[in-house]
């Protein structure tokens, strides 16, 4: 019988990886290196979870042998809907306090982060612990994402998603991620999690390291699935009855939200403290930029 996350020996972190059909891709390279990364964690304290979508070209097998020495390591192969499918099929079976989502092409940024998230979230318990991401490109150079802020939460996910470490129970009590939502699940999930009021800790210390092969690369495809997301979330606002999701596109490309729909969400009864510094600061942003003529568009 698998450990439960409250029982002495289950491990605090549970790192999530969804893979699929690997081997067609030419993905196996980038791969090993997700696997060699968690080795050079060295973090008792953590778990390697790697949820298969029932892939049919060698993927299985591969994982498998590659990890056939690795400690605290599984694999799970079944039939999922998605990636976010994925990622909540594991949340389920996983069995540590916290979840981190690290994508199969994907690195942590040291090769100590883990123990150093650890020791910060024994101390703090946080209901979310977020950090920045380094980005890599071909060349070798790498940037740090810098701009974190919860307040940006009306217009943007405020960190990527492979950086925070977010409680199982509140994961779960939040019915994990939309599939409805093939890009911006993430963002969706965030939005929840604040609108709750669950509370959150940063650190500095650059969690993940991403290369930028995923699919929020398509702008579009990321603008559209966030208008469906702003949609939903504001299904019942007066000050969006009449809004399309058309609209909700051009407020994407704009970068901010119109001032009425903002002002309804700062006095509306309810609202989350957090939502609330993220409303007065989108009404800021929205201000300011209403003022930058060739944001008119």
């Amino acid at each position: 019988m698998s450990a439960l996350p409250d029982q002495p020996d289950a491990p605090l972190i549970s790192v999530i990886t969804a893979t699929h059909n690997l081997l067609s891709q030419g993905r196996q390279d980038s791969f090993r290196g997700v696997i060699e990364c968690m080795a050079r964690q060295g973090c008792d304290r953590a778990e390697h979870i790697i949820q298969d979508g029932a892939s049919t070209d060698g993927t299985v097998e591969f994982l498998k042998s590659l990890t056939a020495d690795a400690q605290r390591t599984r694999v799970i192969s079944e039939p999922d809907t998605g990636l976010y499918d994925a990622m909540n099929k594991a949340a389920q079976v996983a069995q540590g306090q916290y979840l981190l989502f690290l994508n199969s092409d994907d690195s942590l940024a040291s090769d100590d982060i883990l123990n150093i998230a650890a020791d910060r979230l024994e101390a703090a318990q946080p209901d979310f612990l977020f950090g920045s991401t380094l980005r890599r490109y071909e060349d070798g150079t790498e940037t740090r994402e810098k701009r974190m802020s919860l307040q940006a939460i009306l217009q943007r996910m405020p960190f990527c998603h492979n950086s925070v470490f977010l409680k199982r129970d509140v994961f779960l009590a939040l019915g994990g991620h939309d599939t409805q939502f093939r890009v911006a699940a993430d963002y969706d999930l965030m939005l929840r999690l604040l609108a709750e009021g669950y509370q959150g800790a940063r650190m500095d210390d650059p969690i993940s390291l991403f290369w930028g092969r995923g699919v929020t690369d398509d702008d579009t495809s990321t603008g559209q699935d966030y208008a469906r997301v702003w949609g939903k979330y504001y299904a019942d606002f007066k000050s969006a009855r009449d809004l399309t999701q058309e609209d909700f596109m051009r407020f994407y490309r704009r970068g901010h939200m119109p001032a009425r729909l903002i002002l309804e969400q700062l006095l509306r009864p309810g609202t989350s403290d957090a939502l609330k510094a993220a409303a007065r600061h989108s009404l800021w942003k929205t201000v300011r930029r209403s003022a930058q003529v060739w944001r008119q568009y």
